[in-house]
């Protein structure tokens, strides 16, 4: 084992380095994919309901709370992409909370 493997950890590319970006790309792809599947299917609802314009989606400013939220849905969506390049256990911890410093 070198430096950098991991036990029971799973490798498909060769290179623990590569296995990482993989995994990263894939969970980007996935968060990428959930977030343009919900937002045609809400614009699409709001559009035919007569809620919105796509001109009003285009030019909207959130308040204070509603950026906070943005800010902290943008900081867990860096957290699980980024976080694709750990090991299983840690992103698992990760997941559940149970991270100690």
């Amino acid at each position: 084992m070198t430096g950098g493997d991991v036990p029971n950890r799973p490798h498909y590319l060769g290179s623990d380095r590569l296995d990482d970006l993989a995994r990263m790309i894939t969970e980007l792809t996935s968060e990428l994919w959930i977030l343009k599947d919900r937002n045609m299917v809400l614009e699409k609802l709001l559009a035919e309901a007569g809620v919105v314009t796509v001109e009003s989606i285009d030019s909207y400013q959130p308040d204070a709370e509603t950026a906070a939220h943005i800010a902290a849905e943008r900081s867990a969506l860096a957290a699980r992409i980024f976080g694709a390049v750990l090991p299983n256990d840690q992103r698992l911890e990760r997941e559940l909370g149970t991270v100690h410093p």
